[in-house]
């Protein structure tokens, strides 16, 4: 019996279906995944999900060539299967709180040249501070305002946890890990970009990207906090070369951190 044309077309475009691409692509490259976590919001003592939690670590060696620990990389993502057309409002990042925000992991030194390198100094001079997408709704049905809360909430509830990964359960020692917050995309076909400062017209996205937000919010100590993020919105198709700037990361920081 042939499966109705109707049944296929809502597995093709269904988030369902793209949070399982996204979730396979990343068990295939190594990465270890939780798929649709809870967690425990405790500034509203509700349950919240996040759609992945990705985890992939690497040996970390001292100087003298041995093995002294692990880096692992933990991602908090939302897959976004993107049906309506989005505008984002580009300009120049904010580099000086970039850079603090980087070296607020203990991976990376300021004003050292191979901070520089890392991807959230490197990449995307110009980020997005502003969105609309077309869907008629309110601001908090928005796709991409309901991904950002989902993943910084998630981010700032969990971050710091130990690592998930099987296999370095049976160290003694836990990673240090590094975490980044990230909206995946299905496509960038139906978005689009415009300048912030100036009149201009929409283009067409090519690139991942990052959005700046300020992010208020309760820690876990009920303390307020207003913090700076830097979320990278990266597209399917280019979500090996996102890994690969995940990787560059990674080498620098076992630079430094060997060079103690």
């Amino acid at each position: 019996m042939a499966t109705p044309k109707e049944i296929i077309e809502l597995v093709q475009s269904s988030g369902n279906n793209f949070h399982a691409k996204v979730a396979r692509w990343l068990t295939a490259n190594g990465w270890h995944v939780v798929v649709s976590p809870y967690y425990m919001d405790q500034t509203q003592n509700k349950a919240r999900e996040i759609d992945l939690i990705a985890e992939k670590a690497w040996p970390l060696h001292d100087s003298f060539g041995s093995l002294v620990g692990d880096i692992a990389v933990r991602l908090f993502v939302e897959c976004k299967f993107v049906a309506s057309d989005t505008v984002f409002w580009f300009a120049d990042k904010d580099r000086d709180s970039a850079m603090k925000l980087v070296c607020s992991s203990s991976h990376f030194r300021d004003n050292n040249i191979y901070t520089e390198k890392h991807h959230y100094l490197s990449q995307s001079p110009r980020v997005a501070k502003l969105f609309s997408t077309d869907n008629k709704k309110a601001q908090e049905s928005d796709p991409f305002y309901k991904a950002l809360n989902q993943v910084l909430n998630a981010m700032v509830s969990m971050r710091g946890l130990p690592v998930s990964i099987p296999e370095l359960k049976k160290w003694k020692w836990q990673p240090s890990v590094i975490e980044f917050p990230i909206v995946m995309c299905s496509s960038f076909d139906k978005i689009y970009s415009v300048d912030f400062c100036s009149e201009s017209e929409p283009q067409p996205v090519q690139d991942n990207f990052q959005l700046e937000v300020r992010y208020a919010y309760l820690d876990k100590f009920k303390d307020q906090r207003d913090d700076f993020f830097l979320l990278d919105i990266v597209a399917f198709d280019k979500l090996a070369a996102f890994a690969k700037a995940i990787e560059e990361d990674v080498e620098i920081a076992k630079f430094l951190m060997s060079d103690n």
